[in-house]
């Protein structure tokens, strides 16, 4: 991933005891750091002393990854387990293993975390250093939960790399069971619908465009499926490779490759 032009992102600090990492991460990546109130850009990665965010200075919206409480700590507990059409769509099924996971689209790891909670191994691939950041902050402060950390011990691993480059690099015997892609695409709708994490990942990251490519590599290294989650009516990702089968939910499509 390229580093967001200067005006688009800074790194900013609440207070004096966040400076010193924010700083660091600036530096790291290239990037403004000041504190938050003096901060211009369209966005700023902001250091507080509890978590990591980002905050839309324009639009006056920040965006965390929270692994405990909130949306993803609700859907936990009332999500319908192995009964969703996520979970069908991995193949989770009764008596059979439960498969390992590469989520290699992970984003802010919403559906990864789903996938850890259903007991799968989870390895998640984010290629914006910044968007990693965020994740791994969640994973740090999450792992002083008890419940989750039980979930760390099963594997819930991140690294901040490209996904056509970690697949292509991944031998026989590391091969996942399902590889798991949910590209960016862009939103018909400029509404209170578009959730302000899309908004906020739009602006910072754009769209997907080599999908298709990672999609084929995915085919050639993992043991049982591919699953691409798309909106639902959207056309398939490669118009040359036909899903073997898909699942539906409300709003989404999950198109299933068998191996």
């Amino acid at each position: 991933m390229k580093t967001p032009a200067p005006h688009l992102l800074s790194v900013s600090y609440a207070h004096q005891a966040q400076k010193q990492a924010a700083e660091a991460f600036a530096n790291e990546h290239q990037l403004a750091c000041q504190p938050l109130h003096k901060a211009t850009s369209e966005l700023t990665l902001n250091f507080t002393e509890m978590q990591l965010e980002i905050i839309d200075l324009q639009n006056k919206m920040s965006l965390c990854v929270d692994f405990v409480g909130g949306s993803l700590g609700h859907r936990k507990k009332y999500g319908g387990g192995r009964g969703q059409t996520i979970a069908k769509a991995i193949g989770l099924k009764q008596g059979k293993p439960i498969p390992s996971v590469l989520d290699a689209t992970a984003g802010l790891g919403k559906d990864s975390y789903v996938f850890a909670c259903l007991g799968c191994p989870v390895t998640l691939i984010e290629r914006s250093p910044i968007i990693a950041a965020l994740v791994k902050d969640a994973i740090e402060r999450a792992s002083l939960n008890i419940e989750f950390s039980e979930i760390i011990k099963s594997g819930f691993i991140l690294h901040n790399r490209d996904a056509l480059e970690y697949i292509q690099a991944i031998d026989k015997v590391n091969e996942p069971d399902v590889i798991y892609l949910d590209p960016m695409y862009p939103e018909k709708k400029k509404s209170a619908s578009v959730k302000k994490n899309m908004q906020i990942l739009q602006k910072l990251l754009g769209h997907d465009l080599d999908t298709h490519k990672v999609l084929n590599a995915a085919l050639k290294k993992v043991k049982k499926r591919v699953v691409v989650k798309r909106p639902k009516g959207a056309p398939i990702l490669d118009a040359e490779k036909p899903p073997t089968l898909s699942y539906e939910s409300k709003g989404t499509r999950y198109d299933v490759y068998i191996a």
